[in-house]
């Protein structure tokens, strides 16, 4: 009998008696019109369906994001559905998604994998999605969703308990989501100092000092990124190839760099040893290499050399000389250090579990205690305070002030660092509408940090409240350059800009890009309202009233333009839907 490994997806309606016992004939009707537009969904992500008995659908996937994907655009369909319908006529579903090895007979599958996707639908909330561990682990931060933990379940016929998770509407920061295998940027001609900083492996027999190796390498991109004669490709792109057995020069060549750097991190107790090789992606020969034996202490010192060198070996002696003006304020404990490194570990994974947020805010509040000077423990907790409270429903106010007060602590104890503008930039647009400071805490944060992805990505969106649409384009399009595995966090901003710059067709082009519509709903309901398509406009914006909870005024009200001309075009463009 063949067997094969697949994904599992399993459907079905909540109270489905109930609902036939009341009423035959009008279920069943509901009952096929939603069918409809499951098939069809299951259908457009490659799932094909083979069991299907009263209200139930089983599907398999090749791809757990597919299948995953699909789940979350079937339980966004059908909220939008069930707006405005009388609760009779409303149907809720339960989805459960598993990957497993299947066997297979006359077009059909069995086996435990089968079992139990079709018990976890049953552990799944209403209108919910219920994944095992096993597909957890390969859907995690590789699609724009959160998860809530559910624990070991008992599940019935099932030998032993399966960890489970309950996938979530995204939460917090999609930052660092590794969310695209495709490249959606070509470089016709790599710039004479364009690099990439790979993942410096981990040599050391501990497993958990992963987090040390990633946070050296992103120290070292950061110090090489704010320099301005370099161009610096992000983290999010050049980490990618952590797990890729590609050459330098097809690595090269994908992200258009002349040089690559790599590495390696031995650590051993209070000493370590750390290789760097800095390649030519032309011929894959090294043109400059090292190794440091330091204690651990003398991490920053090494940092520094190893910056230096990059930069007069690309650029030359006299300009490596002034890094010097651009580093940021390092702290004098390194336990506090290290403590930072883990909390950024956690603060990457914080948009996925709720948890994860809560124990960086726990590590970067350790590092203050170790090291009260220590300006970006501050301003990774006001980072991290502020997703934390995306996860409530209801957030503490308190919350949002002691984030506040770590990022005025931070800015006081050095202003060199670009986090902390940004975080400011934000606090003033959003919550203060002080749009004067706003726009210059942004743009200091871009002039500290030129190659930072995410800073350009946010003074982008701010442009956009200014009016400033072709420059904030001209930023997306750099931000392209850097991170050509480019995601949500550049075209949302991107579509936005399209709309206002009245190209309403390529706008909704670029939306199909974004993998998390939400609160840009209302601005694809505007764009095919403008483009002349009154049905899909009015489709739309009411899925975007169902999917973000928002009337017309209060999305309105939520965007800080500093025109007060173009919030009266949104409500009078939304309010002619």
């Amino acid at each position: 009998m063949e067997r094969k490994l697949t994904t599992i997806f399993a459907s079905d309606v909540v109270g489905f008696s109930k609902m036939m016992g009341e009423d035959e004939v009008n279920t069943l009707k509901i009952l096929n019109e939603r069918r409809a537009v499951i098939d069809q969904i299951i259908d457009d992500n490659g799932g094909i369906i083979f069991g299907s008995a009263g209200d139930s659908v089983i599907a398999e996937f090749s791809s757990p994001i597919k299948a995953s994907e699909a789940a979350i655009a079937i339980q966004s369909k059908m909220r939008t559905m069930n707006q405005d319908q009388p609760k009779p006529d409303q149907m809720t579903f339960r989805v459960g998604i598993n990957i497993g090895d299947v066997m297979v007979s006359d077009n059909n599958l069995f086996g435990d994998a089968v079992n139990i996707a079709a018990r976890l639908e049953a552990e799944a909330k209403p209108s919910g999605i219920c994944v095992s561990q096993t597909l957890f682990d390969m859907i995690n931060r590789k699609i724009m969703a959160s998860f809530e933990d559910a624990g070991e379940l008992e599940l019935k016929n099932i030998d032993v308990p399966v960890k489970a998770f309950h996938v979530l509407e995204n939460k917090g920061t999609p930052r660092f989501t590794q969310d695209s295998e495709t490249i959606e940027t070509v470089v016709k001609e790599a710039e004479p100092g364009s690099l990439a900083v790979m993942f410096f492996k981990n040599l050391s027999n501990d497993e958990e000092q992963e987090y040390f190796c990633e946070g050296f390498s992103e120290d070292l991109l950061s110090m090489l990124s704010r320099y301005n004669k370099l161009v610096v490709i992000s983290s999010h792109a050049s980490f990618a190839y952590r797990e890729k057995s590609k050459t330098y020069k097809e690595i090269g060549k994908e992200l258009g760099v002349r040089y690559v750097i790599h590495g390696s991190v031995r650590k051993l107790g209070p000493r370590m040893r750390i290789n760097a090789n800095l390649v030519s992606t032309d011929n894959e020969k090294s043109i400059w290499s090292n190794n440091f034996d330091l204690k651990v202490d003398e991490v920053f010192d090494v940092q520094d050399k190893i910056a230096e060198e990059i930069v007069a070996t690309i650029v030359g002696r006299v300009e490596a000389d002034s890094l010097n003006s651009i580093k940021t304020k390092r702290p004098e404990n390194m336990d506090s250090y290290d403590l930072v490194l883990q909390g950024l570990e956690y603060a990457k994974k914080g948009n996925v579990i709720k948890d994860n947020t809560k124990r960086a805010v726990e590590l970067f509040e350790k590092a203050i205690e170790t090291e009260p000077s220590y300006a970006r423990a501050h301003a990774w907790r006001a980072c991290s305070l502020s997703n934390l409270a995306d996860w409530e429903e209801d957030p503490d106010p308190k919350m949002f002030e002691s984030a506040m007060e770590s990022a005025k602590k931070a800015l006081e104890l050095d202003t060199s660092e670009p986090e902390v503008h940004r975080i400011m930039g934000a606090i003033k647009l959003w919550f203060e509408r002080d749009h004067d400071m706003a726009k210059y805490h942004f743009e200091k944060a871009r002039e500290l940090c030129p190659s930072d992805v995410f800073i350009i990505s946010r003074y982008a969106i701010m442009l956009i409240y200014f009016c400033e649409f072709e420059k904030a384009l001209a930023e997306l399009d750099r931000a392209k350059r850097l991170d050509p595995f480019s995601h949500d966090l550049l075209f949302a901003p991107e579509a936005i800009c399209q709309y206002w710059m009245g190209d309403y067709e390529k706008s909704l082009q670029t939306f199909k890009k974004v993998k998390v519509k939400k609160n840009y709903l209302f601005y694809i309901a505007l764009s095919h309202k403008k483009n002349g398509d009154d049905e899909l406009a009015a489709e739309k914006l009411k899925e975007a009233h169902a999917m973000t909870g928002m009337n017309n005024d209060a999305f309105i009200g939520s965007q800080p333009f500093n025109n007060k001309e173009n919030l009266s075009e949104l409500k009078s463009v939304l309010d002619s839907i």
